[in-house]
């Protein structure tokens, strides 16, 4: 079967860009620990909060992926989708109550323009069976469960309406694996859609930097900053290796395991920036941040190397690499969980994981290109 060729328009740059400051704006609901830890229903919220964005994202491309030409229609719905994204983003706050209906009214607004697009698609193929028609079911269903929440705030029931987002969340997510119909794989262009997951969390790894600057204070020199920023360079190079050079993009994949995949990518940079932060403010629970930064380096790690399914011909994982990668990570969780309080020690503990697992990737890299 012929691959799709389709390449990435510099107007979904743009996209991408509002979207990803939407993400930077949920830092605001883990970013004030209260004790020195974040407070269990204000980090619910923070990843609940994070799957609608993340999924309302993938709606979009995914339809660009498998239809979008930028015909007018095409603009003027991606302009109102846009507009939605900016006001979702300005309404997240501490207080989900006093958010929630702004922010799934605008979820709303954004569906609805990718329904509107992928009803254009069906008309045009004078057929709802294929992928557009499968696509408007599942949306039209997920549309219905955020009319609910927002009825269910105006009737005052609005303890419910995060668990109505939960719901919202694992319905588009998992719908799809029931609503099947004549899906054709040969509309999907991995190689498009892989370039739009790389420039989303490209430019993730670059908020997460913009955010860790205040660790670089010209006043007072230390090395600090530079293991900071070593951390993140280092988890950096792993996502670049293992998806963009040692991926076989060239293929015809309905690439699940690809999109699941980036929500924990996407979400797990985000906490160890937020791990990183609550380390800095000085006013922090050692135990808990200890503990967020090792399970958010554990899910990048585990959520990167998930796609090696994607890995070219001549290229495998053996057990000797995955030995390699268990020690590097056990031995960093080990020093950071020994000196538990000091900095150092957990910057340090954090460097051994990336750097363990980057220098595995980058072997099994240049080893793909001595062949």
């Amino acid at each position: 079967m012929e691959v799709k060729v389709k390449p990435v328009e510099l107007i979904e740059l743009f996209y991408d860009l509002i979207f990803v400051y939407a993400i930077s704006k949920l830092t605001a609901l883990v970013s004030e620990p209260i004790g020195g830890i974040i407070p269990p229903y204000d980090f619910f919220a923070y990843l609940i909060t994070s799957f609608v964005i993340l999924q309302a994202w993938l709606y979009f491309t995914n339809y660009v992926n498998r239809y979008g030409k930028w015909r007018w229609y095409d603009y003027a719905l991606a302009c109102i989708n846009m507009i939605a994204v900016i006001y979702m983003a300005n309404t997240i706050s501490h207080d989900w109550q006093a958010m929630a209906f702004p922010f799934d009214l605008a979820m709303l607004v954004l569906l609805l323009t990718v329904v509107a697009l992928y009803s254009i698609q069906a008309f045009k193929e004078k057929s709802i069976v294929g992928a557009a028609g499968n696509s408007i079911t599942i949306l039209i269903v997920v549309c219905t469960i955020y009319v609910i929440a927002i009825l269910s705030i105006l009737f005052n029931l609005s303890d419910y309406v995060i668990w109505i987002n939960v719901v919202a969340v694992l319905t588009g997510a998992f719908l799809p694996f029931f609503i099947r119909g004549k899906f054709d794989k040969s509309i999907i262009s991995f190689p498009h859609l892989v370039e739009r997951f790389e420039l989303l969390t490209i430019i993730t790894f670059g908020e997460a930097i913009v955010g860790l600057t205040h660790f670089f204070d010209t006043s007072y020199f230390n090395f600090v900053p530079i293991l900071v920023f070593l951390i993140v360079l280092t988890m950096f190079g792993s996502y670049v290796i293992q998806i963009h050079n040692l991926m076989q993009h060239n293929r015809v994949e309905r690439s699940l395991r690809l999109m699941f995949s980036h929500y924990f990518i996407v979400i797990s940079i985000n906490l160890v920036t937020v791990a990183l932060e609550l380390i800095h403010s000085g006013e922090v629970n050692h135990t808990f941040a200890s503990g967020l930064m090792i399970v958010s380096l554990v899910i990048f790690y585990l959520s990167i190397m998930a796609n090696k399914e994607y890995y070219r011909q001549n290229i495998k994982l053996n057990k000797k690499d995955i030995i390699q990668m268990i020690v590097a990570t056990l031995v960093g969780i080990a020093v950071i969980v020994i000196f538990i309080s000091n900095l150092y020690a957990f910057l340090m503990g954090s460097l051994i994981i990336t750097v363990g697992n980057f220098y595995v990737l980058l072997m099994k890299q240049k080893g793909c290109l001595s062949e």
